[in-house]
Formats: C-alpha cells, sequence, structure tokens
C-alpha cells in the first residue's frame, strides 16, 4: 500500500475562514425576513406585470412600432415584448416600480439581466428573427406607478 501514492492521502486542509462571516452568525438579524409571499400577493405581482406590459405596449404601438411576439420564452429567460421598428427588431424590457425605495425602474435592468436577455435575444434571433429584420436592438420601457412610462431606446449592446 505504501508503493500507490494515491493510497496515502494528505490531510484536508482547513478551509479558510471569512471574519466577518463568523460574527453574523452570533449576532441577532437586525431586519428578519418578511413573511413569506401569499397565493393572492404573487397573484396580484403577476396582474401587475401583465398591465405594466400592455402599457408599455400601447405606449409604443402609438409610437409607430409594431408588435411581433410577446413573453417569448426560452431556458434562459423570457423577453417581454418583441416589436419592429423598420427593419430593426426592437427587444422590449419592460419594468415596474411601484415607487423608488429599492431603486428606479431604469436602474432594475443590471448587467445579469442585460446578459440573460441578451442570451434569449440570440435564441429568439436564431429561431426568427434573422429571416426578417436585419437588425436588432434593445429597449427598455420603465414604469413608475402615476407618471408617464420612459421609453429607453439602445439601453446596452449584445452582450456574450
Amino acid at each position: 500500500m505504501s508503493g500507490i501514492p494515491w493510497a496515502r492521502r494528505k490531510p484536508a486542509a482547513k478551509k479558510p475562514t471569512i471574519p466577518w462571516q463568523e460574527a453574523s452568525k452570533t449576532q441577532p438579524v437586525k431586519n428578519p425576513p418578511s413573511k413569506p409571499h401569499t397565493q393572492a400577493s404573487k397573484a396580484k405581482h403577476l396582474q401587475d406585470g401583465i398591465e405594466a406590459e400592455n402599457l408599455a405596449l400601447a405606449f409604443l404601438l402609438a409610437r409607430g412600432l409594431y408588435l411581433i411576439d410577446r413573453n417569448f420564452r426560452c431556458r434562459c429567460g423570457e423577453l417581454d415584448l418583441i416589436m419592429q421598428d423598420q427593419h430593426t427588431a426592437v427587444v422590449i424590457e419592460v419594468r415596474l416600480r411601484n415607487n423608488a425605495h429599492y431603486g428606479s425602474a431604469q436602474s432594475s435592468v443590471g448587467p445579469v439581466k442585460q446578459r440573460r436577455v441578451s442570451l434569449c435575444a440570440q435564441r429568439w434571433w436564431q429561431l426568427h428573427g434573422q429571416r426578417q429584420f436585419t437588425l436588432m436592438r434593445f429597449d427598455v420601457v420603465a414604469i413608475t406607478e402615476g407618471q408617464e412610462p420612459v421609453w429607453i431606446q439602445n439601453a446596452w449592446l449584445i452582450s456574450n
């Protein structure tokens, strides 16, 4: 057994500790987690999202865009609206905020969300878009309760 190099194992190295992680385990939580979402609150959240998409759709139709697809789903996510602006496929991300407590609707489209939407848009482009359009762009329609929707054109470039 001593002649086989893998027969003798090295003792396991001690895992590095994170000093503030150990301290947080002993200190009480200042803001306890809120109660879990009920079925009614989930349904209201979904209904608010549908209403926001309908509002964004009406807003964009009034500005001359045409609806191509809605709620396209793939493994990497969902595209809220896909619209046509002349020879360009426009992928619209609709964001809703009831208040600005957690930031604006525009700022909620961060790099992770952009990447997820970009990957899903690439999939849609492979399946449908490349036969119809020459260009694709990403827009955001940000809706804050009680205000006019904000349309941000060319919100980001496609990310790999």
